[in-house]
């Protein structure tokens, strides 16, 4: 279910597992990151009419379509993943830059990276085969 299409930014909810699944796109100011955040609420906000429980879901973002961003612009976007820990069991980044790579290390220690969208994906469903 598309939940999200902002020019930033693309989510969506998907089943089996349950999981946010959110592309990032270029280059973000202040305002996107707003927006991008009031997304994420929203997405949680909808779980329950789906029959999950906030907490129940995975998360993905897929940041290879992003630009290296500014430093308020990483802080704000630390500031959601921050919050964004307490909601999603395990959240996931599919990333394919280095720069890009060590700007989401520093802002983003928490959060596993992976080269690729299937290896995130393995990632997220192996305590389900478990």
């Amino acid at each position: 279910m598309q939940i999200a299409d902002d020019p930033a930014f693309r989510g969506a909810i998907t089943s089996a597992p349950w999981m946010l699944d959110f592309a990032l796109f270029g280059h973000w100011d202040l305002g996107t990151v707003g927006r991008f955040g009031a997304a994420i609420r929203d997405a949680v906000m909808r779980l329950p009419s789906l029959g999950v429980r906030p907490g129940e879901q995975v998360a993905l973002f897929d940041i290879t379509g992003f630009a290296v961003q500014s430093p308020d612009v990483l802080a704000a976007i630390g500031a959601i993943a921050d919050r964004s820990r307490t909601t999603s069991r395990k959240i996931a980044l599919v990333r394919n830059s280095a720069l890009l790579s060590m700007q989401a290390k520093r802002a983003l220690p928490h959060l596993p990276m992976f080269d690729s969208r299937e290896e995130a994906l393995a990632w997220l469903r192996e305590e389900e085969a478990a």
